[in-house]
């Protein structure tokens, strides 16, 4: 794209080296670290698709600050809903061997809210469909992982190697992370 002086043209080939600290920094402040990087992409990518809309009113910065605070209250809208809920405790869940380990007071053995969450029947469905689209290694490591199995007693049952067990539960817990993305909940 040509590189254009008109103050009421963008120049979406420079918004990174111009406006990604500017907009990583106002992310920071409003959101978990993880995501700031996510919710930027975004912001540029939603700016992207509503370029030919922008009339030049305001400056590129002001106009992607106001993309990045929309993209911001959507993730939390997102996050709000039962399903939103449902997904993060999901994605929390496939990153710790337990549901107890979580490190939160309110995640204790007895938490009738996670409970609830692991339990609830529209992501009890949609994680089993999931389940059967990994490999049958994958699929027996993280269903024992899910019950769980340590290590130790994976690899036992299963005559595997920790760095077999690793390497097929971290695969299915991007390929679940894919799947449920892509066919329950978009989070983008």
């Amino acid at each position: 794209m040509e590189a254009i002086t008109n103050s009421n043209r963008l120049e979406p080939q420079m918004w990174s080296v111009r406006h990604k600290d500017y907009l990583s920094t106002m992310a920071r402040r409003k959101l978990p670290s993880d995501l700031v990087e996510d919710i930027v992409q975004d912001t540029f990518l939603a700016a992207l698709k509503a370029a030919p809309r922008f009339r030049g009113h305001s400056s590129e910065r002001v106009w992607l600050t106001a993309i990045l605070n929309n993209k911001i209250t959507d993730h939390y809208r997102k996050a709000n809903t039962q399903q939103g809920k449902l997904w993060q405790t999901a994605i929390r869940l496939s990153d710790y061997p337990t549901w107890w380990d979580l490190k939160s007071p309110s995640n204790s053995r007895d938490d009738n809210d996670v409970m609830k969450f692991i339990y609830a029947s529209e992501l009890d469905t949609v994680l089993n469909s999931g389940l059967e689209l990994l490999c049958k290694q994958e699929r027996k490591v993280l269903s024992m992982k899910i019950k769980g199995c340590s290590t130790e007693e994976i690899c036992s049952a299963l005559d595997i190697s920790k760095l077999n067990s690793w390497v097929a539960l971290s695969r299915a817990r991007k390929k679940m992370r894919l799947y449920l993305n892509s066919n329950w909940y978009d989070v983008a």
